[in-house]
């Protein structure tokens, strides 16, 4: 059975591994702002708020591909926004916008988005020339 529990120290290699197999954004990779999903003592996968200074980020969900489409996404996701009081904001390719929608996110104007998040909207649109359009969203308490 998959529980989730907050990182730690000893989870660090692989919370980037995960990350950087899955081709996300390999920045701010602290485990301190990540939980984790756990089967049989195997990290099968993690997510993190990320803290920047003008606001929070949802970040870095990544499942394991023989554990996906079994709810563990969305149980780490819910286990982060529980914690948040505030906006929490993510980007995302289009095509994954109606699954946060699913737990409150809604899509923004890219100029809505706080200035750390507009420049790494800035760096995402060089993802338009393999086809993936990149959005922002922001879950409003």
């Amino acid at each position: 059975m998959v529980s989730l529990r907050p990182a730690t120290e000893a989870d660090q290699n692989v919370i980037r591994r995960m990350v950087f197999a899955a081709r996300l954004d390999p920045t701010s990779l602290n485990w301190r702002n990540f939980i984790v999903a756990v089967d049989d003592g195997e990290i099968v996968g993690v997510a993190q708020i990320k803290p920047y200074a003008d606001c929070r980020e949802l970040g870095s969900l990544v499942v394991k591909p023989t554990y996906r489409n079994q709810g563990i996404g969305g149980r780490l996701i819910e286990a982060l926004l529980q914690r948040e009081r505030g906006e929490v904001y993510l980007l995302c390719v289009s095509t994954l916008a109606p699954y946060y929608a699913r737990f409150g996110f809604a899509l923004i104007d890219d100029r809505q988005a706080p200035a750390t998040l507009r420049r790494k909207l800035r760096f995402a649109s060089f993802c338009r020339v393999i086809g993936a359009r990149v959005v922002a969203m922001k879950r409003a308490v």
